[in-house]
């Protein structure tokens, strides 16, 4: 699955190219293909036409020469046939592919000069009694006792060199009678010019054809019969010097598929009939030619889009091959016809070269084009992918690693400017919303709705113990520079501690942990961060003790209180106006809490609820039990110190103890013990106010007075803490921490038993 944008627009535009170049090359192909077997078989047509003109030729000159040498004997006779024999040679001399003329009286005389296999005359004369004696032998023996040697008969050859002059002679005796041969016979019988059927020469033993004239006298007695030979071996060498296209082969057969002319190059089966007879199609080693012979039929027919010529398409061993067939003309007198088979892969040899190169030319377009997209989509989602890095920055609320991306793309640069203007939007808005709230809310991508849910929360709260002394002194330009930069410090410690700032009430701070993300270990994040913050404000006032001036005062102390219980969270307010916050009962505890370090003299104060979660890994001392609204529940109270892994000194840790076993005393009444215990405590911290208050209570008999009501937030009967001017002697505020002895640790809260004074 193709996750980028880029590969994907990459991809989409190569494959597109590529394909829209292989169907722009099949088809041209294709039509290429078609375009060129068409225009082959238009080819083979004209060459065939070419072939059989030429071999119409021969016959032509052979009749022409059959018809020239009629009418000369007509007129000049038989009896110059020195004559004869250099009009002949001439003939033969002009053209090379006859195998012999000659003439034959019907006395059995016969001239003849041949050319193969070597340029020869031949003269038979034969006296009228060995003629008598012939035509008495054929009319009772027939043909065979025609041919009987006669002594009368004689027969010369005389051998000749190109130029036709004698270089020997051949005297003897001959019993070739001229008079039965089927050409004879077959001019005797017709008037004009006849062709012979294909035979073997009686001298030679090749196959052959013969053209043969009867030469009448006005009054239509016979004067003599010419005759031209036509051998086979010479048309096959005619075609053995055709130039077919390569590895084309050209044939010429007769109607009975037998096998008038092929190349010498072309060989037969070994099974083939003996030389006396023509072999036929079948007796090919070829089986492409066989299969492209038999298969010449309507199924395989095509016709050529350009001068309409029949081709066939057949197939043999993966291979094609394209065949055309022509008759020869009627005048010839034959049954022929040419075919022409050449393969398919040498017709198309240029197309498919053409083809390989525009392939390559394609290949080499494709590289250039993909190269030149690539280096687009880069320019182009370079910038794309980094503005896709500042949304997601955005939605982490990391708006300070937000950067502009530089493009020379418009769209680009529009959408960089908006991305921009939205990051420092929110990066103010940041300041208002907490960062997971809006983390949350860009999430979701819901439209935001008044709605909230009940969650366990963490909550830290922070303010000033004397806020009012600093506003009475400073001028309020100089308090909001020192109030800001606290403010700032706080803040980064609580994001860094992972807590969430609900709001700013003044110098005071509102933080939770647990909204709008759970997070397991909350209490001990919101411990570490109330001690981090105030070890940075300590920081903090010392550096400001550097450039202080003399007469201004230093600035008060922040107080800080830890509380852990169930709240209701979420956007809280009008459909037009909203504030995503937390409410309820243990809200309002986490402030009366803070408010309780003025009356301990403490820092941090932690609840009960809050520090059974992480007394394992805070040194904290316990502070008071308190009866809450009602006199039902008790609030255990305690002063967070520091982290169990930063040792206390000895007698810090004998101090606390002694406070604890004073407390404990003091809640169950045994007011003497208690005291006892404070007294030396008040002596070596006379400062600590927590101290003090225990002391005033063993005075007063009262383990919830409270010295020193003033104002509504030190009236505690309007408060969350019920308590009277001097307790019930029946009331017990102690609460039992099962299984625990003097260690100070809090257990479950127990509910208030009635004792006597």
């Amino acid at each position: 699955m193709i996750r980028s944008y880029k590969v994907a627009f990459v991809a989409l535009f190569v494959g597109l190219l590529v394909l829209t170049m292989f169907a722009v090359s099949v088809n041209t192909y294709r039509h290429a293909t078609r375009v060129s077997l068409d225009f082959s078989a238009d080819i083979l047509s004209e060459m065939s036409a070419k072939v059989i003109g030429r071999t119409s030729e021969v016959f032509e000159a052979a009749r022409d020469f059959a018809e020239i040498n009629a009418l000369i004997i007509a007129e000049q006779g038989l009896a110059d046939h020195q004559a004869l024999f250099r009009l002949f040679g001439q003939q033969l001399a002009l053209r090379p592919q006859l195998e012999s003329l000659y003439v034959a009286s019907p006395d059995g005389d016969f001239i003849q000069v041949r050319s193969s296999p070597q340029l020869m005359t031949r003269l038979i004369r034969r006296p009228a009694e060995a003629g008598e004696v012939a035509e008495t032998s054929e009319q009772t023996h027939g043909e065979q006792a025609g041919r009987s040697r006669s002594p009368l008969v004689s027969e010369r050859i005389v051998y000749r060199d190109p130029d036709f002059a004698p270089i020997a002679r051949i005297n003897g005796d001959s019993g070739y009678d001229p008079r039965q041969r089927a050409w004879y016979r077959q001019a005797m019988a017709s008037e004009g010019l006849q062709w012979s059927r294909v035979y073997r020469f009686a001298n030679t033993e090749i196959h052959g054809i013969t053209a043969a004239r009867a030469v009448r006298a006005a009054d239509g007695s016979l004067l003599a019969v010419v005759g031209v030979d036509i051998s086979l071996g010479s048309l096959s060498q005619f075609l053995t010097e055709q130039r077919v296209a390569r590895g084309g082969i050209a044939l010429i057969l007769d109607a009975e598929r037998r096998l008038i002319a092929i190349p010498r190059t072309l060989k037969l089966r070994s099974d083939a009939p003996a030389s006396g007879a023509l072999p036929s199609v079948d007796d090919l080693q070829m089986r492409w030619l066989v299969d492209a012979y038999h298969h010449h039929g309507a199924n395989t027919l095509r016709t050529s889009g350009i001068n309409r010529v029949a081709y066939s398409l057949t197939e043999t061993q993966g291979q094609r091959y394209l065949g055309h067939r022509q008759a020869f003309p009627p005048e010839i007198g034959n049954d022929w016809e040419l075919m022409i088979v050449v393969p398919e892969a040498s017709l198309l040899e240029s197309a498919r070269r053409l083809f390989s190169e525009a392939a390559a030319v394609s290949l080499m377009l494709l590289v250039i084009a993909t190269t030149a997209v690539s280096y687009l989509a880069l320019r182009l989602f370079q910038p794309l992918k980094r503005l896709v890095r500042n949304t997601e920055l955005i939605r982490e609320f990391r708006f300070a690693d937000v950067k502009r991306v530089p493009s020379r793309f418009t769209e680009i640069k529009a959408m960089d400017e908006a991305i921009w203007k939205m990051s420092q939007g929110l990066r103010s808005l940041e300041k208002f919303v907490p960062k997971d709230v809006g983390r949350q809310l860009i999430k979701s991508g819901k439209r935001v709705e008044p709605g909230a849910e009940v969650r366990e929360l963490s909550l830290l709260l922070t303010g000033a113990s004397d806020l009012a002394s600093l506003c009475a002194a400073l001028p309020p330009a100089r308090i909001t520079a020192l109030l800001s930069r606290q403010l700032d410090v706080f803040t980064d410690t609580i994001l860094r501690h992972k807590g969430t700032i609900d709001n700013f009430l003044g110098e005071s701070i509102l933080a939770f942990w647990g909204a709008p993300v759970a997070i397991e270990d909350s209490v001990d994040r919101a411990c570490r961060a109330a001690l981090a913050c105030r070890d940075a404000e300590g920081a903090l006032h010392a550096e400001w003790a550097k450039t202080r001036p003399t007469d201004e005062p230093a600035p008060s102390l922040n107080l800080f209180s830890i509380h852990h219980g169930r709240a209701i969270v979420g956007a809280i307010g009008s459909r037009k106006r909203m504030s995503w916050t937390a409410i309820g009962d243990n809200v309002a505890l986490g402030w009366d809490l803070h408010q309780l370090n003025r009356r301990y003299g403490t820092r941090i104060i932690i609840s009960g609820e809050a520090r059974r979660q992480v007394a394992d890994r805070y040194w904290t001392r316990r502070l008071d039990v308190l009866p809450l609204s009602g006199g039902a529940r008790q609030l255990e109270v305690f002063e967070l110190i520091e982290r169990r892994e930063r040792a206390l000194p000895p007698d810090r840790l004998q101090a606390i103890a002694s406070y604890e076993a004073g407390l404990k005393a003091l809640l169950a009444g045994d007011w003497e013990t208690a005291e006892a215990i404070f007294t030396p405590l008040a002596e070596q911290a006379p400062d600590d106010l927590a101290v003090a208050l225990m002391m005033n209570r063993c005075s007063a008999g009262d383990a919830c007075f409270w010295p020193g009501l003033a104002g509504p937030r030190d009236d505690l009967l309007t408060g969350p803490f019920a308590t009277r001017a001097r307790a019930d002697a029946a009331v017990d505020l102690s609460i039992e921490h099962p299984g625990d002895d003097s260690d100070g640790e809090p257990g479950d809260d127990a509910s208030a038993t009635e004792r006597g004074d």
